[in-house]
């Protein structure tokens, strides 16, 4: 039952998290072409999960329920993965095909280099 309440606990938080990030801060700005409230969560917790991976696995140092609690509730209440394919469905549908071309790769290969650099700064602790 503990392992259910902390994915809970770590969900919420990043849920609300997102939100901050997401409506609160970035998408204040409305005429931006490319959701840059999605991107900036994917990214942000591409380089998260990088960062904590990377400590997770040099010195172990996160006991299975704190895991839990961010990787899979924190981390998964955060990113958008789902939001993402449905704002390249959207920008599909209305024949903006440049458009998300560019929002897919800006997001895959952002992510990328946003685990990788999370993970190489976390060898320097």
């Amino acid at each position: 039952m503990i392992k259910i309440v902390m994915v809970g606990l770590g969900g919420a938080m990043g849920a609300m998290c997102r939100y901050l990030v997401y409506e609160g801060y970035i998408n204040a700005v409305k005429d931006e072409p490319l959701p840059l409230g999605t991107i900036t969560v994917n990214v942000l917790g591409c380089f998260i999960i990088g960062f904590l991976g990377g400590l997770a696995d040099a010195r172990q140092i996160f006991p299975p329920e704190i895991r839990l609690l961010i990787f899979t509730g924190f981390l998964g209440g955060f990113t958008t993965f789902s939001t993402f394919g449905f704002e390249l469905f959207l920008y599909m549908r209305n024949g903006q095909i440049g458009l998300a071309i560019l929002n897919g790769l800006i997001q895959l290969c952002a992510g990328l280099v946003f685990v990788w650099a999370g993970f190489m700064l976390s060898k320097a602790f």
